[in-house]
């Protein structure tokens, strides 16, 4: 396959499709798909360059939520019943975007003939 674009505009591309994806944009799964073969033309392996992406989103999900709640931490004794309830929230997102984040780091282990993580009995589970 002959590579169309530069590897950075493919990079690029692919990490925008991959949060379109994510966010239930099927249409752009075929361009994905195709951005993703067009890399071993640069001898790059597109499917662990999907799951770096895919890891990093999850990461960067995390981040933002634990910044959230780093910042609107406070004694547990002022703490309203309303910003339990939203750290709650926030604690089941962080929850959803790890599981997330351990499934793509599997894909990424899977390839690279590496050991599968799993998580047993977890504060998150």
């Amino acid at each position: 396959m002959k590579a169309v674009l530069n590897l950075g505009d493919v990079i690029d591309k692919l990490s925008i499709l991959s949060m379109k994806i994510y966010f239930g944009d099927e249409a752009s799964i075929a361009e994905h798909r195709y951005l993703e073969k067009s890399l071993a033309s640069y001898g790059v392996q597109g499917k662990v360059v999907t799951q770096v992406i895919r890891v990093t989103l999850m990461n960067r999900f995390i981040w933002e939520l634990e910044n959230e709640m780093r910042k609107d931490a406070r004694e547990v004794d002022e703490m309203l019943l309303e910003d339990l309830a939203k750290d709650g929230r926030r604690a089941r997102r962080i929850r959803d975007f790890n599981r997330k984040r351990i499934e793509y780091k599997n894909i990424l282990n899977e390839l690279s003939k590496g050991f599968r993580e799993t998580k047993i009995q977890h504060r998150s589970q």
